[in-house]
Order: structure tokens, then sequence, then C-alpha cells
């Protein structure tokens, strides 16, 4: 499981790293083309949507990486079960907010999956698709992440 989990984020990464470089390349296209005079009407919307797809694919794999948003104060301060404990505690607060986007996701990809960019003929799902997915592997990240976090309680408490 743990393979394939790492698979995930590995293509993740892949996808997030691509869309950061189509994001760059066509700001760059867009600062010449304005510079020379040039109207290069797509760039706006591939580069919104590029970047917007980079952050997604980044937020999904930062959960794996448990370097998500997180007070983590009190998680500090704690050893053994307890710290264990509050570690399930916030990978199932994940988990619901993961999940919900995941839900909501699908809902917003089907409503807007016949919608037209502006000025290129893309479907606006493929757009909306990157939430989905986010709400898909954060989900799987932290359910493998609470596997683990009561693997460790079980041991008495022990650090990943």
């Amino acid at each position: 499981m743990e393979r394939f989990v790492r698979y995930i984020r590995n293509v993740e990464l892949g996808l997030g790293a691509a869309f950061i470089t189509i994001f760059f390349i066509t700001i760059v296209i867009q600062v010449f083309s304005r510079y020379l005079g040039i109207t290069v009407m797509w760039t706006g919307e591939v580069s919104t949507y590029s970047f917007t797809w980079a952050v997604f694919m980044g937020a999904g794999a930062m959960t794996y990486e448990n370097k998500h948003f997180a007070f983590d104060s009190l998680l500090h301060h704690l050893k053994g079960k307890k710290k264990e404990i509050l570690k399930i505690f916030i990978s199932l607060i994940i988990l619901i907010f993961s999940l919900a986007t995941l839900y909501y996701g699908v809902i917003i990809t089907q409503k807007f999956w016949n919608y037209r960019w502006i000025n290129l003929p893309i479907k606006m799902g493929w757009t909306w698709l990157c939430v989905p997915i986010l709400g898909g592997t954060a989900a799987l990240y932290s359910f493998t992440h609470i596997l683990d976090h009561i693997k460790n309680y079980r041991k008495g408490g022990m650090p990943l």
C-alpha cells in the first residue's frame, strides 16, 4: 500500500511541476508579447488555470508529507500515546475536510464540465478537475496517516 501511495504522490508532484512550468512559460510569453506590442489572448487563462492546478497538486503532496497548515504547538508538548491520539484526531479532521473537498469537487466539476474557456476551445471541467483530485489524494494520504498513527499508538507512541 505504501508503494502505491508514494507512486500517487510522485504523480501528483510531477503534475504540479508540469503545471508550474506551463505557468512560468505562459507568463514569459505574456511579458515578451506585451513588450513587442503583440496581443496573445490565451496566456492569461492558461497561466491562471495552470497555476491553480500546480497549487492543488502541491497541496495534496504536502498532505502526504504532513506539511499542511497546522497548529502544532500542543503536539510538540505531548509524548507517547497522547501525542499519537492527537495525531489521529488531526488526521481525522484533515480526512473529513478532504472527503468534503472530494464530494464538492465532483459536484462543481460536473456542473461546469461543458462550460468553455474564453479564448481556447477547452472545457472548463478540466480546470475544476484538480479539486476532486486533491480531495481524493488528500483523503488517501490522511487515511494512511491514521493507520500509521494507530500502529504507533499500539507500540506505545513511538514517533514516525
